[in-house]
């Protein structure tokens, strides 16, 4: 009889246990965020660059570890810099994200220069769409840079995306 005491005594304590995880985790409110990675100075006709990739993938993990909802856009490939601060062919994935209820918007712009595989530069602007009209919280420059390692690459761009987490308020 002593083992099923104690196995019913685990169970009540389990359960405990999980019904105060499932209220702390619907106490947490986590903030919708989309992304858009755009490069620029490449041909229609080339391949996806890794680099591209890397951003974006590491943006997506990053965020939705932090416990965020997120989505992203299609990448976006423009043969030259563009003047403005968002091209007009991002605007419209802009504009629909404010119009589902998208929290941040996040541009990560990759420019690169003819028959190179890493950007020269980075521009990183981040948007708070919510309340209306969206504002502008962030916008950083970033030099590009050839990683020894993918992992090193991987590590970098974690950071970056890490330090972009606190500009998050709920």
């Amino acid at each position: 009889m002593p083992i099923l005491e104690e196995e019913d005594r685990m169970v009540k304590n389990l359960t405990i246990v999980l019904a105060m995880g499932a209220l702390f985790v619907c106490n947490l409110q986590a903030a919708m965020v989309s992304f858009m990675v755009i490069e620029t100075g490449l041909n229609e006709d080339d391949k996806k660059q890794e680099h591209t990739l890397q951003w974006e993938n590491n943006l997506l993990d990053v965020f939705f570890e932090a416990g965020h909802i997120v989505c992203n856009s299609p990448v976006i490939r423009l043969d030259k810099k563009p003047s403005g601060e968002l091209p007009k062919e991002a605007k419209s994935e802009f504009l629909e994200a404010a119009d589902v209820g998208i929290e941040y918007f996040i541009v990560a712009q990759l420019d690169y220069t003819a028959g190179s595989k890493e950007p020269s530069e980075i521009s990183l602007r981040m948007y708070k769409m919510i309340p209306s009209p969206y504002k502008k919280i962030l916008e950083k420059k970033l030099e590009g840079k050839i990683y020894r390692t993918a992992s090193e690459e991987t590590d970098e761009l974690k950071k970056i995306a890490r330090d972009l987490i606190p500009l998050i308020s709920n």
